[in-house]
Formats: C-alpha cells, sequence, structure tokens
C-alpha cells in the first residue's frame, strides 16, 4: 500500500520546552485532497501500536531520516485525534523545529498513513476515510487546509547560569556585544530605555540579568 498524507485541521501548543500537545485529525472536515477521516478511523491502529509497544514517528515533513522527537500519547475523543509529544531537545533537528514553531515559522501538522483494504469510502465526491493504519505524525510548513495551524508556542523560561551565557542569549535575540556586556553589567537600564516585557524572552532575561548586575558601591 502507498503511504498517504494528510494535513486536518489541528491545534498545537507547547507547555514547556519541547512538549506539544494538540490535534493531529479533526473528524468531519475535509481537506485538500478531497478527504474526511470519519470517528472511529484510528481506533485499531492504535490499539495495534499498544500491543505492540510501538507508536506513530515523529518526523519532520515526512522524511523518515529525519525524526524531530516522539509522540508519547495518542487517542480519540470527540473532535480528532488527540495527540502529546515530546521534542528531543538534544538533536539538532529537534531543537530547530521546536525553534521554528516557537517563531511562528511553520504551523502545521499532517498525518502519513494507509489505507487498509475496505478502509475508505467514495462517494459524492468526498472520501470517507473509515480505517488507517498510522504511520507517522509530520511537523510541516505548508497545510493543505487553511485552518490548520498552530494556536500557540511557548518556550520554557530561560535562566543563564553565568553572566557569558546571558550575554550569548541576548545576542541570539539581536543586541550587539557591546549592548549585551552593558545589559549583563548594569540591567535593561544600562540602554537607557526599558525593555518590553511583554515579550516572554525579554522578560526572562530582564530578570536573569537582575541575578548578574552589581549593586552601586
Amino acid at each position: 500500500m502507498t503511504l498517504q498524507i494528510s494535513l486536518p485541521l489541528l491545534e498545537l501548543r507547547s507547555e514547556s520546552q519541547g512538549l506539544i500537545s494538540g490535534y493531529g485529525a479533526v473528524f468531519g472536515g475535509v481537506d485538500s485532497y478531497g478527504d474526511t477521516i470519519i470517528k472511529g478511523a484510528f481506533r485499531e491502529t492504535l490499539a495495534q501500536h499498544k500491543a505492540n509497544g510501538s507508536a506513530p514517528v515523529m518526523l519532520w515533513a515526512h522524511k523518515p531520516e529525519s525524526p524531530v522527537g516522539r509522540w508519547t500519547e495518542m487517542f480519540e475523543d470527540a473532535r480528532g485525534l488527540k495527540l502529546t509529544g515530546q521534542i528531543n531537545m538534544r538533536t539538532s533537528a529537534g531543537t530547530d523545529a521546536f525553534e521554528h514553531l516557537r517563531a511562528g515559522d511553520i504551523n502545521g501538522l499532517s498525518i502519513g498513513y494507509r489505507v487498509p483494504q475496505g478502509g475508505s469510502e467514495f462517494r459524492e465526491g468526498v472520501n470517507f476515510l473509515k480505517r488507517i493504519d498510522l504511520a507517522e505524525v509530520s511537523i510541516v510548513s505548508v497545510p493543505a487546509d487553511s485552518a490548520a495551524r498552530i494556536s500557540s508556542v511557548k518556550a520554557q523560561a530561560i535562566k543563564p547560569a553565568t553572566v557569558r551565557a546571558l550575554e550569548e542569549a541576548l545576542k541570539e535575540m539581536g543586541y550587539s556585544r557591546n549592548e549585551a556586556r552593558s545589559i549583563a553589567a548594569k540591567g535593561f537600564s544600562g540602554l537607557g530605555s526599558a525593555p518590553d516585557k511583554s515579550n516572554e524572552l525579554i522578560a526572562a532575561l530582564s530578570a536573569a540579568s537582575q541575578l548578574f548586575t552589581k549593586a552601586p558601591q
């Protein structure tokens, strides 16, 4: 059987560094391929994965050579296929994927699956998927459904352990070397303007800078 892909409605959020959850498929929607997934379509494949001690893999853009983490929980609820997963932050592929998600560069998911014999029914121009063998769920850049978007991604608070680490974090955000050194030594007041505390990264770095700012003698 040929591996197919589908990009359904989704929500995806990050609760801590690399932890994501959301919906990989929503029942009843029709994607740009003309497929709609019926409630119960994943029941058998999820049970089989559980019996085998396996799970559909988490890939980058359906590339088997590019795993970016693992899905730790999948189940059907009234809305669709609910997912929880952990991006592997110890690999370059994983950290790249998470940074793209956090920055909003990409915001889609896509399932890779096979349809077993008798698992689909075509009528009135729509392919109804009643049974699916789920192989993988990928993070992708261009969803087939315009509504298939990630709702929000939050990062774990940044807590540099040293002045050097703080300076490096500031430079990664676009501050010059001199500006980073000034903030590390004097706090954001060293720039002569108050930072935007509504930005979670700025707020975290501002708090971290207070740990290293020297009190006046």
